[in-house]
């Protein structure tokens, strides 16, 4: 008896340890992710696998894997990479993302990156020969959101589908539901900075939201009409994702047009990041994509 009950203490001790030893190699390798230093991160990850305890360990570790590959990709093509040498990048982005779907099916986290780096590899290809690509990428980022509700950065890129995907009767493209998707996805952004979820804000999350608005091109007059046909689909929508495709019925909206709307979110964002003193990489890229879609506006 004594022999168990000291082999229970151990256990005790033990598994906590590791538990904590494994949470903090996924702190270091955002601390790293966070500091841009994909290729370390990258690396940390692999060489961390064998302390992985269970399928969910492992997911978490290949869906940052999949992140590590998708920046890593977007430096190759900021130092002139291009064609398959630097669409292998989003390929092995996609295949760390699966096996994270296959070790764990209930982390939304693999399903939201598999469908990132397929994103990738459409944007390096081109809409026409890429559009095969979208409904498995929809696909995964709906199976995102039926895992995690409240993720964000799913709808986020949800609107930039819907709005850069052809219409019907070539594709599902909606450029009505991108701007529904995108007010949803800086919603719950804001919500999330603000409980301190996310430690800054995204300001890539109003330049697309700036972009959908201004695709889709309503009047003050037809946004108004059209917002109370959103909310009576809104209220019947049984389906989450329908709901979503109406949300901006059951919001507050500004009495201007699209256009007005678009102009004033991409002027905030350029203001907002040439006031920050020190800004990171993804800022400036952040400032450089703001600028030239107000530039293509003119």
């Amino acid at each position: 008896m004594k022999r168990l009950c000291t082999i229970l203490v151990l256990l005790l001790i033990v598994v906590p340890l590791s538990m904590a030893d494994f949470q903090d190699v996924l702190d270091r390798a955002d601390r790293l992710h966070e500091g841009e230093d994909y290729e370390q991160s990258r690396s940390y990850l692999e060489s961390s696998m064998a302390q992985a305890a269970s399928g969910a360990d492992r997911a978490e570790l290949y869906w940052r894997l999949a992140r590590a590959w998708l920046n890593l990709g977007d430096e190759a093509e900021d130092r002139g990479i291009v064609d398959e040498e630097l669409l292998a990048y989003f390929e092995r982005g996609e295949a760390q993302a699966q096996k994270a779907i296959d070790a764990d099916p209930g982390n939304h986290l693999g399903y939201y990156w598999k469908s990132a780096n397929i994103g990738r590899w459409g944007q390096i290809k081109g809409i026409l020969n890429s559009l095969f690509k979208a409904k498995p990428m929809r696909d995964l980022l709906q199976k995102a959101v039926a895992a995690d509700p409240d993720h964000a950065d799913s709808y986020y890129v949800l609107g930039q589908l819907y709005e850069q995907v052809p219409g019907f009767p070539v594709s599902f493209g909606d450029k009505d539901y991108a701007v529904s998707l995108g007010r949803k996805s800086l919603d719950l952004h804001e919500k999330q900075v603000k409980a301190g979820i996310e430690d800054e804000i995204n300001y890539d999350f109003y330049t697309e939201m700036a972009k959908h608005l201004w695709e889709r091109d309503y009047s003050a007059a037809k946004r108004k009409r059209e917002q109370g046909k959103k909310a009576s689909k809104y209220q019947s929508a049984t389906e989450p994702m329908e709901k979503n495709f109406h949300y901006e019925g059951v919001i507050s909206l500004k009495n201007i047009s699209d256009r007005e709307e678009a102009l004033e979110l991409i002027n905030w964002v350029i203001r907002e990041l040439r006031a920050v003193p020190t800004r990171s990489g993804s800022q400036d890229d952040d400032l450089k994509e703001a600028g030239e879609v107000l530039e293509s506006w003119k």
